[in-house]
């Protein structure tokens, strides 16, 4: 952990309705439905875009003068808004920026919390470089990524991230070491651990010019190995890493896992549930379980600290829980069973579906599916 930074006091002024600070205007009562991919929630009693790092100082100065609670939120793709809305001040991240530097046959990136992170997937891509080349597609922000360890098709970011720098609750700036993150399936210590008050402002990755795209995953492997019969000339790196990217982007819509606002789909966070991650003594459980039932278990991943990974769509479909259910104004995707979908409903009633979709698990398999994206507080 590297010290970096003190700032300085900011002073604040009103006006009636926008609240200036430095010439930063807070907004009041603003609705949150626009900046999730949900389309869910009500309004916040403040709120402000960060444009810089000095923003996100102006905005907690305000929130410590107000004694009111504040949250950071990115592009929106893994947050869920209660129905009335959140009465402290939103921290919108909209930082933009990268640096590089060459280091042999890899290159050092910096890149600014607020970039959109498929934007910057594509810019990889256009470089030539691997590490993040089936994370194409997740939505939301690059300071987001290391907050949820984001993964897709065998690669997980932690995989490249030298390190983080990231704003404390003492208004001083450090830098984390990949170690120091304390990276697990879908977690680190920026969600549930030590550094969950810390903000993220910047993200350091190590990318490589030379190493193989990763092909992993059953999924991806099966349909590259299509794609290269297909066309049997030889091509480019950069090429096949442009086609590789199509590929997972469409995987991905075939999922309605990438937002696009003609698919009704993508009103959705992507995948809910997490894959559960099972000790040895519930896999056996489980496994006797599957016998009881007369079920063929699916493919299963185990890792080297001899936990195992199952697909929770898996459990889900074998539950009855089916691609297109619908429970009031919300429901299943129709092409992913894992994800739940707004269609013109409430916060309320997805968690409602949330609830019947984890109980119809857990009587089936004595397995408790848990929630991927995060419910904000009201």
């Amino acid at each position: 952990m590297v010290l970096v930074f003190i700032s300085s006091k900011i002073f604040t002024y009103e006006t009636n309705k926008t609240i200036l600070l430095e010439s930063v205007p807070i907004q009041e009562n603003i609705p949150l439905f626009p900046f999730t991919t949900l389309k869910l929630g009500g309004s916040a009693r403040y709120f402000l875009s960060c444009k810089t790092q000095s923003d996100v100082h102006i905005g907690l100065d305000f929130a410590k003068e107000k004694g009111i609670p504040f949250w950071i939120l990115g592009g929106g793709s893994n947050t869920i808004i209660p129905d009335d809305g959140y009465q402290g001040l939103i921290i919108k991240i909209d930082t933009k920026g990268i640096q590089e530097r060459e280091l042999g046959d890899f290159v050092q990136i910096s890149v600014e919390a607020g970039m959109s992170w498929d934007q910057f997937v594509e810019q990889t891509i256009k470089q030539g470089l691997t590490g993040i080349e089936c994370l194409s597609g997740i939505p939301g922000t690059v300071g987001a990524s290391p907050i949820q360890n984001i993964g897709a098709y065998g690669q997980e970011v932690s995989n490249t991230i030298e390190s983080v720098t990231a704003l404390g609750p003492d208004r001083k700036i450090y830098e984390f070491s990949r170690e120091e993150c304390g990276f697990s399936y879908r977690n680190s210590a920026f969600k549930s651990g030590a550094f969950q008050k810390f903000i993220v402002l910047s993200v350091h990755f190590l990318l490589s010019k030379v190493e193989p795209i990763c092909v992993k995953y059953p999924e991806v492997e099966n349909a590259w190995s299509a794609r290269k019969k297909e066309r049997p000339v030889t091509q480019s790196r950069l090429e096949d890493l442009e086609e590789f990217r199509n590929l997972i982007l469409s995987l991905r819509k075939a999922k309605s896992m990438v937002l696009d606002p003609s698919d009704p789909n993508t009103m959705s966070v992507g995948s809910y549930f997490t894959n559960p991650i099972l000790s040895p003594e519930s896999l056996e459980r489980l496994m006797n379980r599957f016998q009881e039932l007369n079920l063929n278990p699916p493919n299963l991943f185990k890792d080297a600290d001899g936990y195992t990974k199952i697909s929770a769509a898996w459990l889900l479909e074998q539950s009855g829980i089916t691609k297109g259910l619908s429970y009031k104004s919300v429901g299943v995707s129709t092409k992913h069973c894992l994800a739940l979908v707004n269609r013109g409903g409430t916060t309320r009633e997805l968690l409602e579906l949330e609830e019947i979709v984890r109980m119809q698990v857990q009587t089936k398999f004595g397995i408790r599916l848990e929630r991927e994206p995060v419910l904000l507080k009201s």
